[in-house]
């Protein structure tokens, strides 16, 4: 069993960093890609996905075969890693949620300066909290005061994320549900004034495609975050109450769950995002 769920995590590993990394290749090479802000949201959230990839399941694999280990600075990089990757899914789904729910704000309040801070604030956070993680392990041997640490860094971080992305993605689900009961009434009405500004008309279906396909990919890749991180968390919050006797299989298939969360985003980018799905074709026409 082991040595199956060892071999289920290197490809997890290998299938998240060379999806991520073709991710980020084609954002960063062609300019079209950088004309839009969600653009650099998925580079900063690809970026974090990727080191998942790297530092994740190998810092696990590792650190069970070596005695030179530091547990206390592999859970620092190890949660530094994935809460970079919570906090720029929040910050992609921020993004989003602004442009479907708020649209004119959107228009006003994205300037070009903005992705790059709220960009900074996604890593920071987790720099900090991890930074807490590792003084307070070194700091203290206390059972209590690790189980404490562990609850404020971790669980509470993951759930407050977690709740958060929940609220939004429902909201766009219902606000996207509506526009688009909206302009089908619209739309024939439209249809009753035959070829009447048919250019208007062309612009429109334009953007009533864009908001349906930006809502689709934003809501696939929160539904399956929601779906691995509730998992890992039960699996943390009863290690820390001692709920049951938590085995190393259950610690492997919440390292797992964690790498296959960060594997499947690229998969999500070239089916449902328009313009990464349009590069990766391209990247494959060329190649044949």
């Amino acid at each position: 069993m082991e040595t199956l769920l060892y071999s289920i995590g290197w490809l997890f590993s290998i299938a998240t960093v060379l999806g991520n990394g073709v991710v980020v290749f084609l954002v960063a090479k062609n300019r079209r890609l950088h004309s839009t802000s969600a653009n650099k949201f998925v580079l900063s959230l690809a970026v974090a996905d990727l080191s998942v990839g790297i530092v994740v399941f190998p810092s696990s694999y590792f650190c069970n075969y070596s005695a030179a280990c530091d547990l206390n600075v592999k859970r620092a990089f190890f949660w530094f890693f994935l809460h970079s990757s919570v906090t720029n899914l929040c910050a992609l789904t921020w993004d989003r949620y602004i442009a479907i729910v708020h649209p004119l704000k959107y228009n006003t309040s994205m300037t070009e300066r903005r992705p790059g801070m709220v960009v900074l604030l996604a890593w920071s956070i987790p720099f900090a909290i991890s930074l807490s993680l590792l003084v307070g392990n070194y700091a203290t041997t206390s059972k209590t005061a690790e189980n404490v640490l562990q609850l404020t860094c971790v669980s509470a971080f993951d759930i407050i994320c977690c709740a958060s992305l929940f609220y939004t993605v429902v909201r766009v689900l219902v606000v996207a549900r509506a526009q688009s009961h909206q302009e089908a009434e619209e739309t024939a009405i439209e249809l009753q004034v035959q070829f009447t500004n048919s250019s208007t008309e062309n612009a429109n279906s334009r953007r009533r495609r864009k908001k349906h396909n930006t809502a689709r990919f934003i809501i696939a890749i929160v539904a399956f975050f929601l779906g691995c991180y509730v998992v890992v968390n039960s699996f943390v919050l009863c290690n820390t109450f001692s709920c049951y006797n938590f085995s190393d299989t259950a610690g492997q298939i919440s390292v797992l769950l964690l790498t296959l969360n960060s594997s499947v985003n690229p998969l999500v980018y070239a089916f449902l995002k328009k313009d990464i799905k349009m590069e990766i074709n391209k990247l494959i026409c060329r190649g044949h």
